[in-house]
């Protein structure tokens, strides 16, 4: 885990400073290196809970990159199942369109019967009408 690499750094470099404090005890006296003890002590754990801040702080980003990685999912399946509606739709569309113009030929072709036919009676009617007065 994170923490416990930064706690071991932080571990060194207290006994680091702790020696070099120690080799100028000499020359400044006990009183000197308590403060500097101190100080140094006072600094590690500000920099731990530091750390201990941002661990915090990037566990929860990591949950939340979770969560906005799950959305961004649901929102592309969302989007590729509207997606294939459309071309559904589309297709239906097409296929719809092709069967009006086939009635709308069929349509004229039986007008076209239907003058045929019209005109083929109305011939009939003239012959009939021609015997029909002698």
């Amino acid at each position: 885990m994170p923490s416990s690499c930064f706690s071991s750094v932080l571990a060194s470099l207290r006994g680091g400073a702790a020696a070099a404090a120690e080799d100028d005890a000499g020359e400044e006296g006990t009183a000197a290196l308590l403060r500097r003890r101190l100080l140094v002590g006072e600094v590690a754990a500000n920099l731990e809970e530091e750390v201990g801040a941002l661990e915090r702080a990037l566990a929860v980003a990591v949950a939340e990159r979770a969560a906005v990685e799950a959305r961004r999912r649901d929102a592309e399946a969302r989007a590729d199942d509207a997606e294939a509606r459309l071309l559904a739709a589309e297709e239906e569309k097409d296929a719809r369109a092709e069967e009006l113009v086939l009635a709308a030929a069929e349509a004229a072709a039986k007008r076209r019967q239907i003058r045929d036919l019209e005109l083929q009676i109305q011939a009939v009617n003239n012959m009939t009408s021609k015997f029909r007065w002698y």
